[in-house]
């Protein structure tokens, strides 16, 4: 967490105080926020797969922005993400722009980014209200009657499942289970015979841009004799840390206790 203070007072010392009037999104799961603060109209460009804002100028992907459109757009912020740092300093030194790391590693750090964003946007009451409404989603979580542990799936081919610094990992986590890998990175190359080994309570697979078309994990060869619970899981809402983050929460929690009663 202190490094998303640190950045919202270097953030502050290159605004001289003043709310960014001019924004471009390159961290998708950050749009989400901008949407949920009312802050659209700070919006100028997003990356091609953002959809909150249709008005705001499509500046490429968020691995390869086009710098000279964002150029154009004249931004006084620009919002990376964990996949932005090369393209971050390149956008940087061509538009003058400051730049924010929009990449929470759990529920908590997005909290604390709602508030920052809040803060440089001219939000703050905005924030102040959307923060508490997002706590209040976790505090309706509900107990289940025994912990389970969870293999979370990102993708089949190649297999890779979330690890305990993964976002899901964070939801699983408040949603009353446990992520049973012990790497605290992000994505986690697993061999199928170490997840059968580690023997999951609940094995939760994702579909989305990272798993397209994955066959049913119940209906793998490999996985026919692992005796596990399958949850389904939609990829934008437990694999992007954003507001959605806390529905996915709730709705993870609901399946867990009727798995479990």
């Amino acid at each position: 967490m202190f490094r998303l203070f640190l950045t919202l007072i270097i953030l502050l010392s290159a605004f001289n105080a003043l709310a960014a009037e001019r924004v471009v999104i390159l961290a998708p799961a950050a749009a989400d926020v901008f949407y949920k603060l009312g802050a659209g109209d700070r919006v100028a460009g997003v990356t091609k797969n953002v959809t909150e804002f249709p008005d705001a100028v499509k500046v490429g992907t968020h691995i390869r922005p086009n710098a000279e459109i964002i150029r154009s757009l004249r931004p006084d912020l620009i919002i990376t993400g964990s996949a932005d740092e090369y393209y971050a300093d390149a956008v940087k030194a061509i538009t003058g722009a400051a730049v924010y790391k929009y990449d929470p590693l759990n529920l908590e750090e997005i909290l604390t980014a709602v508030m920052e964003i809040g803060k440089i946007t001219g939000h703050e009451r905005q924030a102040e209200a959307l923060a508490a409404e997002l706590r209040a989603k976790l505090a309706s979580v509900k107990p289940l009657k025994e912990k389970p542990g969870v293999i979370y799936e990102i993708s089949q081919l190649p297999y890779i499942v979330a690890g305990r610094g993964n976002i899901a990992a964070s939801v699983v986590s408040a949603a009353g289970g446990e992520i049973l890998t012990d790497s605290d990175g992000k994505l986690v190359k697993l061999s199928v015979e170490k997840a059968v080994a580690l023997q999951p309570d609940v094995y939760i697979w994702q579909t989305g841009p990272m798993n397209r078309n994955p066959v049913e994990p119940e209906k793998r060869p490999e996985f026919a004799k692992m005796k596990t619970k399958w949850i389904h899981a939609d990829e934008r809402k437990y694999s992007r840390a954003n507001t959605g983050s806390f529905d996915a929460v709730l709705e993870l929690n609901s399946a867990l206790r009727k798995l479990y009663e």
